[in-house]
């Protein structure tokens, strides 16, 4: 795909290590970097020296953006070079690679994805391919002048360089800092230089290459008069020792690796695998019957959820984590819940990990009450935290770093309900797609407990129950919970008598009627069903004739209009339950009130942006890009909507949003009108993966 506009950010992420080499956006500083919430604030440097001393760059170092494209600059010793900015950069953005060129010189950047074995049943020589830490960059120089070029890659970093010959013994030319991250090459021709910045280095009077006062490296390479080069290097990233704090766990990758010239050696002798399959994913997206700005998105989502993942070793086993984008929040419930479907497809086993983990160290059992009576406490059950922990520091068990007491439906406040949800429905598309029997056997009894703890949120008096939560967890302390729309208004904010959360109760106990089915519970499975009519009948009658649609909250007179009332019908389509989603089915007055609530809001443009974006709710002006994802999906393949022209305007305006609205912070999930508000450098985009299936 060529993006309409080339000039915008990207993570550049192996798996599992949470290192980015983020560029992309014109005149903008990036990098290489580990563990950041934002791109590397350092200085790319790519293109040639022609023999009238004029070094001629890609734009993707800070200033490049400016309308004065030709300068003459003052080097740092004092020479002076001339500095040319490239003009009309093009970029062919696909799944795995993409490629950012100009006259004179080509950067291919290859990031490979694949399925990550089983940690607990790969062969070591699997998982060392799977978790080395680099990124794959082909840099090919084209001269069609008469005379010698000088074809340049550099970095810029905040901190100083060191050079491979020694800890290679020669066989590899490139540098490193600190041991964490690095470049190398064996490409015939190549030599590694470290100056104060490239114009410094390219007219260098003394005769020391490597200069170790400098901030900069980078490699050159000689191409004659009508010549091509091509240097093929590997960025690599490494972190030896605890990498966690609270719990010391280490990255997984130094299981096979004990230090990053090892990660640069294999990287580069392993280079035709991992291109391989970098080429059998781009080809995998490009034959999908889809438009280009949704093979973008996916592209664009992809790269930014790998550049948040963490496959990390706690001495025994493999733990692994997601983090919150620019929040560093570790295996944030509500993300995981969402990326359920990307992880589904590539690797199953992270699912089950992450679900093991917050029944084995981040659950927990409260009381709940009537918000008309905070002082008289209920039994409330099992339920889960909103995350494990931020910026690599584990929460104490049982809490998470986000969720405090004391508020009433605000940013902070508790989540437990939305994330006993999820915990059920993550669980039943796992068990639902791999037939884990060691899975549902093991946790049966959690299953029981997440239904009597749903039931109890709803009402502790079972004569008093309708199906949605109602009541709230003490964890408030006399406040209010909220979703994972923490920053919307009430029309999404709020928990209790929500139906986006009445959505995911009903189809939670659609969920747990199949497992409690299959674990052979049957009078629970037929409790569950009778629990999921209930709920599905207080939504429809919650429909309102004279608005059009079912309001957001179903009190204190909401009039409101939401997208994710329809979001989730995701959970039964993807596990198979069609009996749950057809319009002749137990379920068809729910089903056909969406479809009439969701033609209304639609239709009316009440929850339209001008440029033709969803606007998820009719009363605030914030959406999150990962949801827009997945109720379009659910509108097409569930519900039957046919978007016509419409749709690709709405996926264009989507694009617009990452490619324009957050050009500096790679892909993002929080936008108002269509600018990145939050959510930052996020990986739950990755919702649209679903796309794919349609």
């Amino acid at each position: 795909m060529k993006p309409e506009n080339p000039s915008f950010h990207a993570h550049h992420s192996p798996m599992g290590a949470l290192a980015s080499f983020t560029c992309g956006a014109h005149g903008a500083k990036g990098g290489m970097g580990l563990e950041l919430p934002a791109a590397f604030q350092g200085e790319i440097s790519i293109g040639y020296l022609d023999a009238e001393n004029t070094l001629s760059l890609l734009p993707l170092f800070e200033g490049s953006e400016s309308s004065e494209s030709e300068r003459y600059v003052e080097g740092a010793e004092g020479t002076s070079g001339k500095l040319k900015v490239l003009q009309g950069v093009q970029r062919d953005y696909k799944w795995a690679t993409d490629t950012i060129g100009a006259e004179g010189v080509s950067l291919e950047i290859a990031t490979p994805f694949f399925p990550i074995p089983d940690p607990a049943e790969a062969m070591p020589s699997e998982l060392g391919f799977a978790s080395c830490p680099v990124v794959h960059l082909t840099l090919r120089f084209t001269n069609d002048s008469t005379t010698s070029r000088r074809g340049i890659f550099a970095l810029g970093i905040d901190r100083r360089w060191s050079s491979l010959e020694e800890s290679t013994g020669g066989s590899l030319t490139g540098a490193t800092s600190q041991g964490q991250i690095g470049f190398a090459t064996d490409t015939d021709g190549v030599s590694c230089w470290m100056d104060f910045d490239p114009i410094s280095a390219m007219n260098r009077q003394h005769s020391t290459p490597e200069f170790l006062l400098g901030p900069t490296a980078g490699l050159e390479v000689e191409v004659g008069p009508g010549e091509e080069k091509t240097i093929e290097i590997v960025l690599g990233f490494f972190k030896s020792g605890p990498a966690t704090y609270n719990r010391e766990l280490s990255y997984y990758y130094t299981q096979h690796f004990t230090n990053l010239s090892q990660v640069l050696e294999y990287g580069l002798a392993s280079r035709e695998d991992y291109l391989a399959i970098a080429a059998e994913r781009d080809a995998e997206l490009e034959k999908a019957t889809l438009n280009d700005e949704q093979k973008f998105l996916i592209a664009h989502a992809t790269r930014s959820y790998y550049g948040s993942t963490q496959w990390l070793w706690d001495g025994a086993k493999s733990v692994w984590v997601v983090n919150e984008g620019e929040y560093l929040m570790m295996n944030t419930f509500d993300l995981t819940v969402d990326m359920l479907f990307f992880e589904m497809q590539f690797n199953p086993w992270t699912v089950r990990n992450i679900l093991e983990q917050f029944t084995e160290r981040y659950s927990f059992y409260d009381s709940v009450f009537d918000p008309q009576d905070p002082d008289t406490l209920y039994p409330g059950g099992l339920s889960f935290t909103h995350d494990m922990g931020v910026m690599n520091h584990w929460s104490p068990a049982g809490r998470s770093s986000y969720e405090v007491g004391g508020l009433d439906r605000a940013c902070f406040s508790h989540m437990t309900c939305e994330q006993l949800t999820n915990w059920v429905l993550c669980a039943g598309v796992y068990y639902a797609q791999t037939r884990d029997e060691g899975f549902l056997r093991k946790h049966r009894q959690t299953l029981v407990e997440c239904y009597e703890s749903l039931q109890n949120r709803d009402n502790p008096d079972p004569a008093k129950r309708d199906g949605i939560m109602s009541f709230e967890s003490s964890r408030t302390e006399g406040g209010g919970e909220i979703t994972t729309y923490d920053s919307l208004d009430h029309s999404l904010g709020q928990s209790r008598r929500n139906i986006y959360l009445g959505g995911k109760m009903w189809a939670s106990y659609v969920v747990l009627e199949s497992l409690f089915t299959e674990s052979a519970l049957e009078e629970l499975a037929d409790n569950a069903a009778a629990s999921a009519k209930l709920a599905a009948d207080t939504l429809t009658k919650g429909f309102n004739e004279e608005l059009g649609f079912i309001p957001a909250v179903l009190e204190e007179n909401n009039q409101s209009a939401i997208i994710p009332a329809i979001e989730a019908l995701v959970y039964p389509h993807v596990m198979g339950l069609t009996h749950a989603t057809d319009p002749e089915g137990p379920f068809s007055e729910y089903i056909a009130t969406l479809k009439k609530h969701f033609h209304h809001i639609m239709d009316t443009g009440m929850c339209l942006y001008e440029d033709g974006g969803w606007k998820l709710s009719s009363s605030a002006d914030n959406s999150w890009m990962s949801k827009i994802n997945l109720c379009q999906f659910v509108a097409r393949a569930v519900l039957g909507f046919d978007f016509g022209e419409a749709q690709f305007k709405a996926d264009q305006a989507h694009a617009r949003w990452e490619r324009e609205g957050s050009k500096l912070s790679a892909c993002s999930d929080q936008f108002r009108s269509g600018v990145a508000h939050g959510s930052l450098y996020y990986p739950r985009i990755v919702t649209n993966i679903l796309w794919l299936s349609e």
